[in-house]
């Protein structure tokens, strides 16, 4: 039962590894990895109830990849109003993010 999580924990660390180990890159910028780290999370939790209510494996990802977006792009036009600053940049990495956490949340049976 515990395998998965495992999984996920040690897929996401090694993928936090490569994507930071150089240090002038897109995702050096903590609010990057900020972006990243919460579409991923809230990817991964929609895909995971989704899986639990007995979708497919695409279903469950599309739902996960699109609530996380969605969270995204709420932020970025918000981030918009309030300060002026939206960023091309905050979106790619919410897309990457929303990307990641629903592929791996979305191969797992969640019984919950």
């Amino acid at each position: 039962m515990y395998s998965k999580y495992l999984y996920i924990l040690v897929s996401i660390t090694v993928l936090s590894q490569q994507i930071t180990a150089a240090e002038d890159n897109f995702f050096s910028q903590s609010d990057k990895q900020k972006h990243f780290a919460a579409t991923t999370v809230i990817s991964m939790g929609v895909t995971g109830y989704a899986r639990n209510k007995g979708y497919s494996k695409m279903e469950s990802f599309f739902w996960g990849f699109g609530a996380a977006m969605a969270v995204g792009l709420l932020k970025e036009g918000l981030d918009g109003v309030t300060d002026g600053q939206q960023s091309s940049d905050d979106l790619k990495a919410d897309v990457l993010g929303s990307f990641t956490g629903a592929l791996i949340s979305a191969q797992f049976e969640w019984k919950f």
